[in-house]
């Protein structure tokens, strides 16, 4: 049940375009997102491959939802903008979530489904 949800949650990610940039003030936050999502990624691929993977290195950065939560939208495309870049980082911190409870279920588990294999290839 946990791998189904891990792999809903990770084809519902890879399925969602990366959110573009409204406006000069908000590249930075694009960027640490960017950067969020790639680390993620890594993590998958460091999972799949068998590598131990630590419930400290699985986390959630909630830095970066209190700093797009903070800013200071200045037109309709900043603030469309910024609810696309939150959205986008739900989907990260669920696929997060999902493998922070199977690997606490399975007290560190190294298999995945195959079908989330072929999608980080």
């Amino acid at each position: 049940m946990q791998r189904r949800k891990l792999n809903r949650a990770w084809e519902t990610l890879r399925a969602m375009p990366m959110p573009a940039i409204a406006s000069d003030r908000l590249v930075d936050l694009h960027n640490d997102l960017t950067d969020y999502d790639i680390t993620v990624a890594k993590l998958m691929r460091e999972f799949l491959r068998g590598n131990a993977v630590t419930k400290h290195d699985t986390r959630i950065d909630v830095e970066l939802e209190e700093s797009l939560r903070s800013f200071k939208t200045e037109s309709p495309a900043e603030v469309e903008c910024r609810r696309e870049l939150l959205r986008y980082k739900r989907r990260i911190d669920d696929v997060i979530r999902e493998l922070l409870r199977l690997l606490s279920q399975n007290g560190q588990s190294k298999t995945i489904p195959d079908e989330i294999e072929d999608d980080l290839e």
